[in-house]
């Protein structure tokens, strides 16, 4: 098959080099036209994925049109806030016979859309139903280098699902399919948050307990959201819940639980966003989750603490503070 990667970050890459190794041809798109020639020449994205080669069945262009034209399936991979943008840009290009699938994680803040449904409203009514998401437990740097993954590929239309399945799976990446699309995108989005929770206790020096009270209560943040949007329990104890929450939040290459682990050591967020070129979701995300939790009526204290710090300069003592002052209730 032939297969659009639809932005040259580290994860865009990780998956057109899995992709490249099972089989398929595929068109790497890199927004910017020095990018691209970049990566060509190396054959390696040195900024976003080093040591990573890329197979000689990849090609990198930065002409979206001609990325697009004929492939047998897109893959969406920008950055959450950049989903909008690109799918709009790739519009006129897509037919709908093409399957579409994105990999980001996160909302979109304002308006609290799922990134399935932003592709939807740029794509037209042919894709109503039909975009997956693709998410779960998956750091670039491992895919890329051919470790051991799992994730799961959501959809409404069951026959796309398995196609991503089938174009996906293969020695190091196995992949489940489920029509949970609601609960596996609240997830990608939720787990960010918590990761920089997880992150600032850490760099507290608050200790393994802490820790593991943070992403269990969390999770159970995470449970109580997905029941009253209608999500499948299920889904927040699988790949894209508590995997993606384990691994985001005990990786050294999570750059939330990074952030989270520099705010907690006394370093301003500003700071800490301005020593990293690359994008920290769970700030946005965060804002996402308070909006959330004011619509449906339920409570997310780990997530609005999480807001007090990186929106409101809270000092993360005081929110960790608040947290373990609140209310003694029954476990749920």
């Amino acid at each position: 098959m032939v297969v659009a990667v639809v932005n040259a970050g580290g994860w865009g890459t990780a998956l057109a080099v899995l992709l490249a190794h099972n089989g398929h041809e595929v068109r790497l798109w890199a927004r910017r036209a020095e990018q691209a020639a970049n990566i060509a020449q190396a054959r390696e994205n040195q900024a976003y994925l080093p040591g990573v080669a890329l197979p000689p069945s990849v090609t990198v262009s930065s002409d979206l049109r001609d990325a697009l034209s004929g492939a047998d399936a897109v893959l969406f991979a920008p950055i959450s806030r950049a989903v909008r943008e690109t799918a709009r840009a790739a519009a006129a290009s897509i037919q709908p016979g093409q399957w579409v699938a994105h990999v980001a994680k996160g909302l979109e803040v304002p308006g609290l859309l799922r990134l399935s449904e932003v592709v939807e409203q740029e794509l037209g009514t042919a894709f109503r139903g039909r975009v997956a998401a693709i998410s779960g437990p998956t750091h670039a740097e491992e895919v890329g280098r051919g470790l051991p993954t799992a994730a799961v590929v959501a959809c409404e239309d069951s026959r796309v699902a398995a196609g991503f399945q089938a174009m996906l799976h293969g020695p190091t990446f196995r992949v489940y399919t489920s029509p949970d699309v609601v609960g596996v995108e609240l997830c990608g989005a939720m787990k960010n948050v918590i990761a920089i929770a997880v992150g600032a206790s850490d760099g507290l020096g608050y200790g393994d307990n802490a820790r593991a009270a943070l992403i269990t209560r969390a999770l159970a943040e995470i449970g109580r959201l997905a029941a009253a949007v209608g999500a499948d329990a299920r889904t927040v104890s699988g790949l894209a819940g508590l995997g993606d929450v384990v691994a985001t939040c005990t990786s050294g290459h999570s750059r939330n639980r990074w952030a989270g682990e520099q705010i907690g050591r006394g370093r301003s967020v500003e700071a800490v966003l301005a020593s990293t070129p690359k994008v920290v979701e769970g700030i946005p995300a965060a804002r996402a989750a308070v909006e959330l939790e004011a619509r449906w009526g339920v409570e997310l204290p780990i997530c609005r603490q999480v807001f007090r710090v990186v929106h409101e300069g809270a000092p993360v003592r005081d929110a960790i503070a608040s947290l373990m002052g609140r209310e003694p209730t029954a476990e749920t």
